[in-house]
């Protein structure tokens, strides 16, 4: 997902389309953080890195 919405940005930003281009980087700001979340949860679970304190 994350890459096909930084395309989507690509391709609207070419097109002149901001609005567009605003859309598409918010959904792979949130794919991204999505995956990165994952990728620290794995971490997590084989113990190369500690779960941060909840404030």
């Amino acid at each position: 997902m994350t890459a096909s919405d930084a395309l989507g940005a690509h391709l609207r930003l070419q097109r002149g389309d901001v609005e567009g281009v605003r859309q598409a980087l918010g959904r792979t700001e949130a794919s991204l953080i999505g995956v990165l979340q994952g990728i620290h949860g794995l971490r997590i679970a084989i113990g190369d890195a500690q779960e941060e304190p909840k404030e």
